[in-house]
C-alpha cells in the first residue's frame, strides 16, 4: 500500500483488493476488457513462466482507477532474467480519464516493476490519445501498431459480403468437402484442440504455453463462459481450432491451430468466418481479430485477416525500458539462439 499525497489517493496492490470490487470497475468502465479482470490475471502464475500484477488507486474509499498486466518470461534461470517483459493489454482504466490519477498509477507501476521486468509494454485496445502526454512525459515511447476490428452490428448479409471472393470460395470448398463447425464442450476434444494449438506454434516457430496452461484456462475461464473454443472436424478428426475470449460485448481472437496435412480443407478460412457469424448471433458487438503488425511493414497475417472484411485501426503501443543493459543482452541472446536453431 502506498499513499500518494499529490492526488490524495492510496495505491493498493491487486492482492489487497477484493476480486469482486476490482472486477466491478473493469465491468463498468467503457473500455474494460477481459485482460484486466481477475479471472484472466489469476491464470498467470510462476508455474506457467508468468506472474500477474495490478495496482488500484483508491480515493474516498472507492476504486477510481486500475492498471494491471502480466510479466512473461522464457527459458530457465539465469537466462529467464533477460526475457522478463511486463505486458499490459488494454491500458489504464480510470474513472473520468483523470490524468492526475493516470500519472500516479504509471509512476507507481515503474517503481514496483523496476527490478521485476526488463521493459513494460502497453498494448492499447482503444484510442488512448487522452493519456499520451502523460505517458511521454514519464518516459514511455509510442510505437504505431495495428489491430483489426469487425463491426457485428451489421446484418449477416453485410458481414458475409465483406469477406473476400477468394475466402468465400475457399469456405464453400470446405463446406462441400463436409467440414463441420462447432463449439467444443467435451473435455477430451478440448485437449485435442490444445495439442493442435501447441503443434502449430511449434511448427511456425512461435513461443506457446504448455498444455497445463490451456487446461487451467478452461477451468478458470471456460466455466464462466469467458473462453469459447471452436473447431472444424472432418470424418471425426479435428483439423482446426480457435480459442476466443468473450467479455461484455467483445470477442477477442486468442489462440489458433490447424493440421498442416489438411490445408486443402481451408480450416483457417472456414473457422474465422463461422466465428464471426456465431459472435453476431450471440449478441456480441465487436470481434477483435488481434494484432496486424506495424503500418507500412508487409505482414502476411494482416493480409490474411483483412480478407474477412474488418476495419484496420491504429491504437499503438507504449513502451518503457526499465533495464537497458539486460534488454540489449536479451536481444543479442535471442538472436544468437535463433541463428543456432536455423
Amino acid at each position: 500500500m502506498f499513499y500518494n499525497k499529490k492526488v490524495h489517493t492510496i495505491i493498493k496492490s491487486i492482492y489487497e483488493i477484493k476480486p469482486n470490487k476490482w472486477n466491478l470497475l473493469v465491468e463498468n468502465h467503457p473500455n474494460g476488457n477481459i485482460f484486466q479482470t481477475t479471472d484472466y490475471l489469476h491464470l498467470h502464475t510462476k508455474r506457467f513462466n508468468s506472474n500477474f500484477f495490478g495496482y488500484a488507486a483508491i480515493k474516498d474509499g472507492e476504486i477510481c482507477g486500475v492498471i494491471s498486466g502480466v510479466i512473461f518470461y522464457n527459458y530457465f534461470f539465469p537466462f529467464n532474467c533477460f526475457t522478463r517483459r511486463a505486458i499490459v493489454i488494454g491500458g489504464p482504466l480510470i474513472d473520468g480519464n483523470d490524468l492526475v490519477i493516470c500519472e500516479a498509477l504509471l509512476k507507481h507501476l515503474l517503481t514496483e516493476l523496476k527490478n521485476k521486468a526488463i521493459y513494460i509494454q502497453f498494448r492499447n485496445l482503444w484510442d488512448i490519445e487522452c493519456y499520451r502526454s502523460i505517458f511521454e512525459e514519464i518516459g514511455f515511447t509510442y510505437e504505431p501498431h495495428l489491430d483489426i476490428l469487425h463491426d457485428l452490428s451489421l446484418d449477416n448479409e453485410r458481414i458475409k459480403s465483406k469477406v473476400s471472393k477468394n475466402k468465400r470460395g475457399n469456405i464453400n470448398k470446405s463446406i462441400n468437402k463436409g467440414l463441420f463447425f462447432y463449439e467444443v464442450t467435451d473435455r477430451e476434444e478440448y485437449k485435442q484442440c490444445v495439442d493442435l494449438v501447441i503443434q502449430t506454434y511449434k511448427r511456425i516457430g512461435l513461443p506457446c504455453f504448455e498444455k497445463k496452461y490451456f487446461l487451467t484456462a478452461n477451468e478458470l475461464l471456460g466455466k464462466e463462459g469467458l473462453l469459447k473454443t471452436f473447431a472444424a472436424k472432418i470424418d471425426n478428426h479435428i483439423i482446426g481450432t480457435r480459442m476466443e475470449l468473450c467479455y461484455k460485448d467483445m470477442v477477442y481472437d486468442w489462440y489458433a491451430g490447424a493440421d498442416d496435412d489438411y490445408k486443402n480443407y481451408y480450416p483457417n478460412d472456414f473457422i474465422p468466418y463461422h466465428i464471426l457469424l456465431w459472435s453476431k448471433e450471440n449478441g456480441y458487438k465487436i470481434f477483435d481479430f488481434g494484432g496486424a503488425g506495424k503500418p507500412g511493414v508487409p505482414y502476411g497475417v494482416r493480409d490474411h485477416k483483412m480478407k474477412f472484411g474488418g476495419k484496420l485501426v491504429e491504437n499503438g503501443r507504449f513502451e518503457y525500458i526499465l533495464q537497458p543493459l539486460a534488454m540489449n543482452i536479451g536481444k543479442f541472446g535471442l538472436a544468437l539462439l535463433k541463428k543456432i536453431k536455423s
